[in-house]
């Protein structure tokens, strides 16, 4: 089955309810497998209680999901790989299929050469670095003058 009708079949949160799934669990996260995987050791930390947005984490469970992600990029290393990313998709709509917060542990990930409106990826000119920059210290130190370089 393709991930897209399998998603149209769901009539429940696959992370609310994924007994027999669980590889490791703590108080507030576990640790499971992706069941449409980019890549065959594709795993997921997951926190049980239902959210969409990392912003709403208890420290509890930022803790356990901190710890089960460890132990994630430990089997992932164990299992010879050398590299892998950690992602999580922050928000409701944005290439999230499962509105349930989860992280991925994906091995020899390469996450690609497009951009986000999958076109090749560019470098930053000089200017667009100075006004990235610019934006971004001035969030960090909105009261102070930004500055660049």
């Amino acid at each position: 089955m393709l991930y897209h009708q399998y998603l149209k079949k769901l009539k429940f949160c696959p992370f609310c309810k994924s007994s027999g799934r669980i590889f490791l669990e703590r108080e507030h996260a576990y640790l499971t497998y992706a069941k449409s995987p980019y890549h065959p050791h594709h795993l997921l930390v997951t926190p049980k209680r239902h959210l969409v947005s990392f912003f709403s984490l208890r420290p509890e469970e930022k803790k356990d999901i901190d710890e089960l992600i460890k132990v994630g990029a430990g089997l992932l290393k164990k299992l010879k790989y050398r590299n892998f990313t950690v992602l999580v998709r922050e928000g409701d709509q944005i290439n999230k299929s499962i509105r349930h917060l989860h992280y991925h542990l994906i091995p020899n990930d390469r996450i690609g050469d497009l951009d986000h409106q999958g076109q090749p990826r560019k470098i930053l000119s000089d200017e667009e670095i100075v006004s990235l920059s610019a934006q971004i210290h001035s969030l960090l130190n909105p009261r102070k003058k930004a500055k660049i370089g």
